[in-house]
C-alpha cells in the first residue's frame, strides 16, 4: 500500500495520534460508488433511480479529505491559505475549464439561439463558482427543463467552492479561540444546516437543493470525523458490520430514493451517514466493504470520478437533445453509448489534464499555474459575455427556424394566470386571487381543478366561451386529490384540498373538470377523490393527459425544418401517455363519470396535430400549449357535448 506522508494526524485538543495520514483506496472506491450511479440516473438507467445521492457521498468524501489535512497543519502551526487554494487550483480548475471550453464549442454547433444564451449565462456563472445560485434563480416553472442544461452539474462544485471559501476561516478561528472544543462548534453548525434542510424541504424546496447553508452539514459530516468525532479505535467486528451497513445505506439510497421525494432533508441523511460509516470503518484497520472497493478496477474509476462527474452531464444533455454521438439509436443503445463515451472522455481527461497539473516532471509551479487560473477563468466569461451579447448568435438560423425556435422562451405567466390562479413557488400563505373562484349568477360556472394541466386549458376555454364562466384553482408540485404521496408540495395540497373540501361543498359549481400530469401511483387517491365528489354531489369530469414529446417542441420543430423533415415530431412522442390515457379512461367508466382523452383529440391514429394555423408550434416545451395550442384544444373541448 502506498503512505503519502502528510502530517502527524492530531485530535481537536491537540494530542498526536501517531500515525501518518495515510493513502486510503477504499475511499477512492468510495468515490467510484458515489460517480457511478450517478452517471447512470443521469443516463436514464431507470434501476439506479437515486443515483443523484451520489452527489451527497462526494460531498462527505471531500469535507473529510480536506478538512484532514488541514487541520492538521492548521495544528501545527503551518497552514497556508495560498498554499491551500493553490490544492483546490490544481484539483479543479484545469479540467473544468476544459469542460466549460468544449461545451461552449458543441453549443455553437447545436443549441438553439435561446439555448446558447442560457449557455453563456450559466458559463459565467461555473466560471465564478456561482451556478448554484444562478440555476436556483432560473428554476421557474416554464425555464428550461433540467436535462437541456449543460452545465446544470456544476452546481455542486460551486457548493463546494463556497463552503471553502469560509470553512479555513472557521477552523482556523475555531482552533484558535476554542481549542478543544472545535468539535463541539462544528457540530452545532452542521446541526443547524440539518434542520434548515430539513425545513427546507418543504418550505423552500429549490433554494434547499441548490444553496450552500442546507448541504454545510453533509460536507461537515465528513469533516468531523477528521476532527476525532469517534475517537475509540473500532475492533474487527465493528468495523466490518459498520462497513457493511454503510454499503447498505448507500445502495438502498441509489435503488430506493425517488427524485419525486423531496431532498435533501431526511432522505441525504442515509447516503451520507453511508459514507461516514465506511470512511471511520476504515480508518483502524481492513474491512471486507474496504477490500471490495480497493479493488484496482473500482479504485480506477475512484481516480477519474472527477473527470467522469464533469464530462458525462454535457455528452448526456448534448446526446439525448441533439444525438451528437449518434442519431436513429434505440433508447437502451444511446445509454450505454452515453456511459461508455463519458468514461473514455473522462480517462483521456484525467491523464492528460488532471494528471499534469497536480504530479509529474511537468507540473507547472505556482506562478504559471495562478496566471493559468486567471487566463481560463477569464476566457471562459469571455466568451459567456460573447455569447449572452449576441443572444446566442441567431445568423446561425433562418428566419422560418428562428421564428419557430423563439417558442422555447416562451411568456405563458398572462395565459396560465401564474401567481394569482396558478401558484408555483412556495409563499407564505398561499391563496388564489379572488376572481379565480368568482361564481357568475347569470352563466353557468365549470371550475378547472388540478396543476399546470388544468391552467394551458383555461385561456382557450375563457376565450372562445364567454357565455361560460370558467374558473380555475390550479397548483404546481400536487395533485387535486385529498389523498396525497410524500413528494407533493405541502402547501399545494393544502391549498387544493382547500378548494375540493370546502369551496366546492358551499359554492356549488356545474362542473368540475380535473387534470393533472397523471402518474400510475397517483390513480387510487384520484378514484377516492372522485368517490368523495360524487358523495357531495359535485358533478366531474376527468381530463387525460396531453401528448408529451421527449425534447421541446419547438426544438424538434427546428430540427425537422434543418432536416426537411416534417415527421420527426411524430418519432419524438411519448408512448407513455397512451397507456396512461387508456388507465385513466377505464377509472372515469368505473365511477361513471365523463372522460375526456385530449390525445385522442389531438391525434388521427398515430400522426398528432403539433402546429398552429400559422404552423407554429402548439407546444411551448414538452407538453404545455401555448395560447393558441390552447384555443385548438378548447374548440374540440366545447364539441363535447358530455362536458357542458
Amino acid at each position: 500500500m502506498k503512505f503519502i506522508p502528510i502530517a502527524a494526524e492530531r485530535t481537536p485538543t491537540g494530542e498526536p495520534r501517531h500515525h501518518r495520514t495515510r493513502y486510503r483506496p477504499d475511499i477512492d472506491g468510495l468515490r467510484a460508488l458515489a460517480v457511478l450511479p450517478v452517471v447512470a440516473f443521469h443516463a436514464g438507467l431507470h434501476a439506479v433511480r437515486g443515483g443523484f445521492v451520489g452527489v451527497d457521498v462526494f460531498f462527505v468524501i471531500s469535507g473529510f479529505l480536506i478538512t484532514q489535512q488541514m487541520f492538521a497543519e492548521i495544528t501545527d502551526g503551518r497552514f497556508s491559505i495560498l498554499s491551500f487554494y493553490e490544492r483546490r487550483i490544481r484539483r479543479i480548475l484545469p479540467a473544468l475549464v476544459a469542460v466549460l471550453a468544449a461545451t461552449f464549442v458543441l453549443g455553437l454547433i447545436y443549441c438553439l439561439p435561446s439555448e446558447m444564451t442560457d449557455l453563456s449565462k450559466s458559463l459565467i456563472a461555473a466560471a465564478l463558482s456561482v451556478s448554484n445560485v444562478f440555476f436556483y434563480f432560473g428554476s421557474g416553472y416554464f425555464d428550461s427543463p433540467a436535462g437541456a442544461k449543460p452545465l446544470l452539474h456544476t452546481w455542486s462544485l460551486a457548493v463546494e467552492e463556497q463552503f471553502y471559501l469560509f470553512w479555513p476561516l472557521f477552523l482556523i478561528l475555531a482552533h484558535r479561540f476554542v481549542g478543544r472544543r472545535v468539535l463541539i462548534l462544528t457540530a452545532i453548525l452542521s446541526g443547524a444546516s440539518f434542520v434548515a434542510s430539513l425545513v427546507g424541504t418543504s418550505q423552500f424546496p429549490i433554494a434547499t437543493f441548490y444553496l450552500p447553508f442546507t448541504r454545510i452539514w453533509e460536507l461537515a459530516a465528513g469533516g468531523m470525523l477528521s476532527l476525532n468525532a469517534v475517537p475509540v479505535v473500532l475492533g474487527k467486528i465493528t468495523r466490518n458490520i459498520l462497513s457493511a451497513a454503510g454499503l447498505v445505506l448507500i445502495l438502498g439510497s441509489v435503488l430506493l430514493t425517488d427524485s419525486n421525494l423531496p431532498f435533501p432533508g431526511i432522505l441525504a441523511l442515509p447516503p451520507c451517514a453511508g459514507a461516514v460509516f465506511i470512511i471511520l470503518a476504515g480508518r483502524d484497520g481492513p474491512t471486507f466493504v474496504g477490500r471490495l472497493l480497493s479493488l484496482r478496477p473500482i479504485t480506477f474509476i475512484g481516480a477519474i470520478s472527477y473527470s467522469l462527474y464533469l464530462w458525462h452531464w454535457p455528452v448526456v444533455v448534448f446526446q439525448k437533445n441533439y444525438a451528437f454521438l449518434s442519431s436513429g439509436l434505440s433508447d437502451r443503445n444511446s445509454k450505454i453509448l452515453i456511459v461508455v463515451v463519458s468514461i473514455f472522455i473522462a480517462i483521456v481527461s484525467w491523464k492528460f489534464i488532471e494528471e499534469p497539473f497536480r504530479r509529474g516532471p511537468h507540473r507547472p509551479g505556482r506562478r504559471m499555474l495562478l496566471t493559468f487560473a486567471a487566463s481560463g477563468t477569464l476566457l471562459a466569461i469571455v466568451l459567456g459575455i460573447a455569447g449572452w451579447a449576441a443572444q446566442g448568435f441567431p445568423a446561425r438560423y433562418s428566419k422560418r427556424e428562428l421564428e419557430v425556435a423563439a417558442f422555447l422562451s416562451y411568456d405563458a405567466t398572462e395565459i396560465y394566470r401564474v401567481g394569482t390562479c396558478f401558484i408555483t413557488q412556495p409563499q407564505a400563505n398561499p391563496r388564489f386571487a379572488d376572481d379565480c373562484l368568482s361564481l357568475s349568477g347569470s352563466r353557468k360556472n365549470y371550475l378547472l381543478l388540478g396543476d399546470s394541466h388544468a391552467a394551458e386549458l383555461w385561456y382557450g376555454l375563457h376565450a372562445l366561451a364567454p357565455d361560460k364562466n370558467i374558473l380555475l384553482a390550479s397548483a404546481s408540485d400536487c395533485f387535486p386529490t385529498l389523498t396525497h404521496e410524500l413528494g407533493e408540495s405541502r402547501q399545494c395540497s393544502a391549498l387544493l384540498d382547500d378548494v375540493i373540501k370546502n369551496f366546492l361543498p358551499a359554492h356549488p359549481v356545474d362542473n368540475v373538470l380535473i387534470a393533472a400530469r397523471w402518474k400510475d401511483g397517483t390513480l387510487n387517491n384520484l378514484a377516492g377523490t372522485i368517490d368523495w365528489m360524487k358523495e357531495h354531489g359535485i358533478r366531474v369530469t376527468l381530463i387525460g393527459p396531453s401528448v408529451l414529446y421527449d425534447s421541446p417542441l419547438p426544438h424538434l420543430m427546428v430540427s425537422a425544418l434543418r432536416r426537411s423533415d416534417p415527421h420527426l415530431p411524430q418519432r419524438h412522442v411519448d408512448d407513455s401517455m397512451r397507456a396512461l390515457d387508456a388507465k385513466l379512461s377505464l377509472l372515469a367508466r368505473s365511477r361513471e363519470i365523463s372522460y375526456v382523452s385530449l390525445i385522442k383529440l389531438m391525434c388521427s391514429g398515430e400522426q398528432c396535430r403539433y402546429q398552429d394555423d400559422a404552423d407554429l408550434p402548439m407546444i411551448l416545451d414538452r407538453e404545455h400549449f401555448t395560447a393558441n395550442g390552447s384555443k385548438i384544444v378548447a374548440q374540440k373541448l366545447l364539441a363535447l357535448d358530455a362536458v357542458w
